[in-house]
């Protein structure tokens, strides 16, 4: 036989709503039975609907392993963010940070439908109770309550609370959500960015890990070698790729790094946090280890020009006097032995022109 049992909140309670799970008894397989508390702890959210039950007294009685109560398939983690992504602030109320609670009254039938819903306890604001109204009549349908294992009705009320401090809190986490989507969408557009080198530069013929020069300085003086490049290319199918490699690639590196170095900036005036990797290669035209310090001295030439870049402002957090920016450097050495090192180009083929470089790629925004 089919029951009928009734299930309200205790309001005086409720000011804030506060929903938790706590698990019962199953049923034919059944994992998901809850009943929802007010209250405060680990896996709590502070919005939506808080169930309690009672006597015909009003005093509270504990759920046994025999019963179970209404609840939303995958639980009080679901309930809260259908209420979440559901509930539509009232935009006059919210203009004069009104705050209220309306409590809805329903009965979560045994076949899982709700029916008979209504205002029990008004909020005083018309425009409260009519969304209450409507986002508890929007509800999908729920898993109801069992007794003996036995679905049946149940009456239940929910308290929906309309906080003016946790919507201007939704708010703002909405409007840092996108602010930081479109910085990261500015970034994403230009990068990985590749940056290309004359051979053995900067600073040749040495084992320093370090160096003075900034990438500007050592594009401007690459870029100029393009006839000479294109000139020691056997061909005319190898000039034009040589051609192409410059004018593409050389000089799209450049540009690109000017955009992403302003829009790193741009983000981290904004307080947001960057970071990125930063790795260097060069053509396996030389012994690893001089490769390896070679692509340190190239790591370090693009954090030369950043620091100067946007008026000297990434300068304290390329150096570590401010936090904020993190940058993880990878000297990798020579890249796979792709060069055309048995060529008589040998360092003027495209293969050891591609080799040399520096690539800044995973930059994030958060």
């Amino acid at each position: 036989m089919k029951r009928t049992s009734t299930l309200f909140s205790l309001l005086g309670a409720l000011v804030l709503s506060v929903c938790a799970t706590i698990g019962y008894a199953q049923c034919d397989g059944d994992n998901a039975s809850f009943i929802y508390n007010p209250g405060k702890g680990k896996g709590t959210c502070k919005s939506g609907i808080a169930l309690v039950i009672a006597d015909a007294n009003g005093q509270h009685v504990t759920p046994t392993s025999a019963m179970t109560l209404p609840h939303f398939k995958g639980g009080n983690k679901e309930m809260c963010r259908y209420i979440s992504k559901t509930l539509v602030y009232p935009a006059n109320l919210k203009r004069q940070r009104v705050s209220g609670t309306t409590t809805i009254q329903a009965k979560v039938k045994a076949d899982s439908t709700l029916t008979d819903i209504e205002v029990v306890s008004s909020s005083g604001y018309q425009e409260f109770d009519d969304e209450a109204l409507r986002l508890v009549k929007s509800f999908p349908k729920m898993v109801p309550s069992t007794q003996s294992c036995e679905a049946q009705d149940m009456i239940v009320q929910f308290p929906v609370n309309f906080s003016i401090e946790e919507e201007e809190e939704r708010d703002r986490r909405a409007a840092e959500k996108a602010e930081i989507k479109a910085l990261q969408d500015e970034i994403d557009a230009v990068s990985p960015i590749a940056l290309y080198f004359d051979n053995d530069q900067p600073d040749p013929r040495t084992v320093k890990e370090t160096t003075d020069k900034q990438y500007m300085d050592l594009y401007e003086s690459y870029k100029n070698k393009k006839g000479e490049y294109s000139q020691k290319s056997a061909g005319n199918e190898a000039k034009s790729a040589i051609a192409s490699f410059f004018d593409d690639e050389v000089y799209g590196g450049k540009e690109r790094l000017t955009k992403v170095t302003q829009y790193i900036a741009n983000a981290l005036k904004k307080g947001r946090a960057v970071s990125f990797d930063i790795s260097g290669y060069a053509s396996p035209l030389a012994n690893s280890n001089y490769n390896q310090r070679l692509s340190a001295r190239r790591i370090e030439s693009v954090l030369n020009y950043m620091k100067q870049a946007e008026g000297g402002f990434l300068a304290p957090y390329i150096n570590g006097e401010k936090s904020g920016l993190s940058i993880y450097k990878n000297p990798s050495g020579e890249v796979k032995d792709n060069s055309d090192r048995s060529s008589t180009q040998g360092v003027y083929g495209l293969n050891a022109a591609k080799d040399r470089k520096i690539v800044i790629d995973n930059i994030k925004v958060r």
